[in-house]
């Protein structure tokens, strides 16, 4: 080999080998005379012919991929891949090899990647520092997120609420702007000022923060409609481009502000400038289209290849995965553990597909996935299948405390259901957005019936709206009888809707919808309201009867839930021993010491509380002991086969008994008949309500009952 191409390769530090026809282990030096490769083959520098021994153990591996290229009988070329080999004296070598094969040749060329390494090293350390740096300013943006809910909470005068709000957002690190329902702006701060600023705009004209963050997420959300339909939350990156020399990657954030009837008064936007982030990571292969988090193609990435994939025109279902709950969890355990979990989740989703299939990571707690050689429902649905299995196993804490999570997801056919980019992203997108509602792992394909069910679901909402402002709701009473003094002593409130022209609607068909829709909220003090004035008025006819109200989990977690109940039985005058809460199993887990605070609060001024429906939940009996609780519920399914059901009397006996030695009182729900009453007081329980007693009637039908109660009651005592 000439000198020339000698130095070339010892100045791109390379060097060429040749393996000796024949052999499977011995190698001749083509060319290259760097100090490393004597170092990777000490051999090398003694011997015209040499081995590569043991102590380069990548080094031998690659050769088993290599001798299949060599023997081959066609041109062909493999490529070893990056890797470090340690020699002599602990010496870390960063290298990597391409085996070739070309006009019946074949050759091994090693290059050594150390100094690219390094640079990879110190840029990927910059970019970890600045992503601990983004994560101090989602921190931030948290913080902020919940004092500017709270100004729009409390009762200003509207123009000391701009004040207040242009003092809380003036100081913020990053970009705020709060906008009208219609994202006109409002308030912006100086760093929101700042970070639009084009410096290359020949109009030197001023740009609207918001006009171009509102075009950035039309142009690149496909889910955009949803998010403001559905009144959600989002953040994420955009790409800001503006010709001739703006070029910025944005973390944003948009977040609604409600009004009592869940209608959008304001927006929240929280806008970072990540660039830098972005350059440092992008200097690394790859990783311009590669998310530095889980290592998995990111969603410009994944745009690409789902272009490519429908310019194919093959048939193929989109996955979208949406990890239920994630915000809590990040709040709960701390944005450290939440990087582990999306790490670690999409590690479990990657080991579940095919090789041919694309994984990415599209957004915070978002995946992506294209599924070839896909086209019945049938096998993507077991697709869906080994992906929930493979989430089913418990995750871990870096303190070893296990958890669980339920993952949504949404599928849509190419080309079945769309024929766009835009199209599948949007309807994957919708169908995650459904599976949510259920809060459990759930698997949704796109149909019209889905969105039409949607259409429902928006319409209910409208309506719910209308029965606010119209005062269409009604609060129905059943009785709870207590078996020894057999006499009515309390009452479950339960609301029914007397819709203008569907007639009178039970629960079952729009709470749902206003525990999704924030209506819930609003609902629940109407119910609190007029629970303390029916109180009121049979307290002044003379009777003792107390009114339970069951929260839905978002009462719980309101934290104006406790003022509102406290103000209404100040106002009303009432003792709030005749008031009761009723919350189920599954809100004392959601969050134990939400739960707890605002229980110990109620119990605190009087008010008792009783769990409902248990048994049909989680059944923690360490939260029955630590809870602050007086009652407990059973559950009418287990009430229902009590006669006949030798399992269902076991239990209901088991609870009774548990119940009485943690010293709450046990209230049977759903008796029907004679024989389910005679076996509850033969077993001590305290109390029961059902349609045996009555059904859940109106207000002057229950005062009727009360009063029809005292006049048998005195006609007892007189005889």
């Amino acid at each position: 080999m000439t000198s020339i191409l000698n130095n070339v390769l010892n100045a791109m530090q390379q060097v060429i080998i040749e393996p000796v026809e024949g052999s499977l282990n011995l190698f001749k030096l083509v060319g290259g005379s760097c100090l490393w490769a004597t170092e990777l083959l000490p051999l090398s520098a003694s011997q015209k012919v040499f081995s590569i021994d043991d102590n380069t153990p990548f080094l031998q591996d690659f050769l088993i991929d290599a001798q299949l290229i060599w023997n081959g009988s066609e041109d062909n070329r493999v490529r070893s891949g990056f890797w470090t080999e340690v020699v002599a004296n602990n010496k870390e070598l960063h290298l990597e090899a391409i085996a070739i094969k070309q006009d019946d040749q074949s050759l091994l060329i090693i290059s050594n990647q150390t100094e690219d390494f390094t640079l990879r090293q110190s840029t990927m350390q910059s970019a970890r520092e600045l992503s601990l740096y983004n994560d101090h300013l989602i921190e931030q943006n948290e913080y902020l997120h919940t004092r500017i809910l709270a100004i729009f909470n409390k009762p200003y005068e509207q123009e000391n609420i701009i004040t207040a709000l242009t003092k809380a957002i003036e100081n913020a690190g990053f970009a705020v702007l709060i906008t009208k329902s219609d994202l006109t702006t409002i308030i912006a701060n100086t760093a929101a000022l700042h970070l639009f600023e084009q410096g290359g705009s020949s109009t030197h004209e001023s740009s609207n923060p918001v006009d171009i963050i509102v075009q950035l997420l039309k142009n690149q959300l496909p889910e955009y409609e949803r998010i403001i339909a559905t009144k959600s939350s989002w953040d994420g990156e955009l790409c800001w481009m503006s010709p001739p020399s703006t070029l910025k990657w944005l973390k944003v954030a948009l977040y609604p502000v409600l009004d009592d009837l869940n209608e959008i008064k304001n927006w929240i936007i929280f806008a970072n400038d990540i660039s830098n982030i972005k350059y440092l990571v992008q200097r690394n292969e790859k990783s311009d289209l590669q998310d530095l988090l889980t290592q998995l193609p990111n969603r410009i990435s994944f745009w690409q290849r789902l272009e490519k994939q429908i310019i194919s025109n093959i048939p193929f279902y989109l996955l979208y995965v949406d990890v239920n709950d994630f915000r809590r969890h990040n709040e709960f355990y701390g944005h450290d553990e939440g990087d582990k979990l999306l790490i670690e989740v999409s590690g479990r989703i990657k080991s579940s597909i095919k090789t041919s299939d694309f994984i990415a990571r599209v957004g915070g707690d978002e995946f992506a996935i294209i599924l070839t050689d896909i086209d019945n429902q049938a096998c993507c649905e077991g697709v869906v299948e080994r992906i929930l299995d493979c989430t089913r196993e418990p995750f871990q804490t870096s303190e070893l405390e296990s958890f669980n999570v339920n993952l949504s997801i949404g599928a849509a056919n190419f080309p079945h259901d769309a024929h766009s980019v835009e199209e599948l992203m949007k309807f994957v997108d919708l169908s995650a957005y459904n599976g949510k509602r259920s809060k459990a792992n759930s698997l949704q394909f796109y149909s019209q019936s889905m969105k039409d069910a949607s259409r429902l679901i928006i319409e209910v909402e409208h309506e719910l709206r209308e029965a606010i402002k119209n005062d269409e709701f009604e609060l129905f009473l059943q009785p709870i009888i207590d078996l020894e003094l057999n006499k009515i002593v309390k009452a479950e409130a339960l609301i029914r809707w007397n819709h203008p022209t569907k007639g009178m609607l039970f629960p079952d068909s729009f709470i749902a919808i206003a525990e999704k829709s924030g209506l819930i909220i609003t609902i629940g003090k109407w119910v609190i309201d007029t629970a303390c004035q029916m109180v009121d008025k049979i307290n002044k006819m003379g009777h003792k009867v107390k009114i339970s109200l069951n929260l839905s989990p978002a009462q719980v977690f309101d934290e104006n839930l406790f003022p509102h109940l406290h103000t209404c039985i100040k106002n009303n005058k009432i003792d709030p021993c005749l008031l009761e809460l009723e919350i189920t199993e599954g809100v004392m887990i959601d969050d134990y010491a939400i739960t707890e605070k605002l229980l110990n609060k109620v119990r605190a001024i009087g008010v008792s509380v009783s769990i409902d429906d248990f048994g049909t939940g989680y059944s923690s009996l360490a939260y029955l002991k630590k809870l602050p609780l007086d009652f407990l519920k059973i559950d009418r399914s287990f009430v229902r086969d009590i006669v006949s059901d030798d399992n269902d009397k076991a239990i209901v006996r088991a609870v009774i008994a548990m119940a009485h030695n943690l010293n709450l009182g046990v209230i049977a729900e759903g008796v029907e008949t004679q024989e389910q009453l005679d076996f509850l007081e033969q077993n001590s329980c305290n109390s029961v309500q059902g349609y045996f007693f009555s059904k859940p009637i109106e207000f002057s039908s229950f005062i009727m009952l009360l009063q029809n109660q005292k006049k048998k009651d005195f006609e007892s005592h007189s005889s």
